[in-house]
């Protein structure tokens, strides 16, 4: 390829404004979650970190453009592809991770009702 790439610049259509816009508009709608607290701000950080870091993509793509020539892309899409699925793949391990989470809490909550329910039984049988 040659070195000299041109990249899709403001000018040369209004794609770049509408998926950066779509990005805003999917950000503003997870703050307004967080903020009414349907959502919690530790899950939901990997997911706006990745909807600022596509928009940036979108919104300024001169600068994605020289960022993918300097890491050996040569075509932007392919880097633009390479980013996104690594970000999925990021918002999946956490998503991972969280679900391990809770499925260890659920075991170890299980475990204490037993507990709690056996006292419960011997104090009953005391008391007869």
């Amino acid at each position: 390829m040659n070195g000299n790439a041109e990249y899709w610049r403001f000018d040369q259509g209004a794609g770049n404004w509408i998926f950066g816009l779509v990005c805003v508009v999917i950000a503003v709608v997870l703050l307004r979650l967080i903020l009414r607290e349907r959502i919690s701000l530790q899950g939901s950080m990997s997911y706006l970190g990745f909807c600022v870091v596509v928009g940036f993509m979108a919104l300024f793509p001169d600068v994605t453009g020289r960022v993918a020539h300097a890491l050996g892309f040569w075509d932007m899409s392919n880097f633009f592809f390479c980013t996104a699925i690594a970000l999925l793949a990021i918002l999946h391990l956490r998503a991972l991770v969280t679900l391990s989470k809770v499925h260890l809490r659920s075991i170890a909550l299980a475990q204490e009702l037993a507990i709690l329910q056996e006292k419960l039984e011997r104090s009953q049988r005391s008391e007869r």
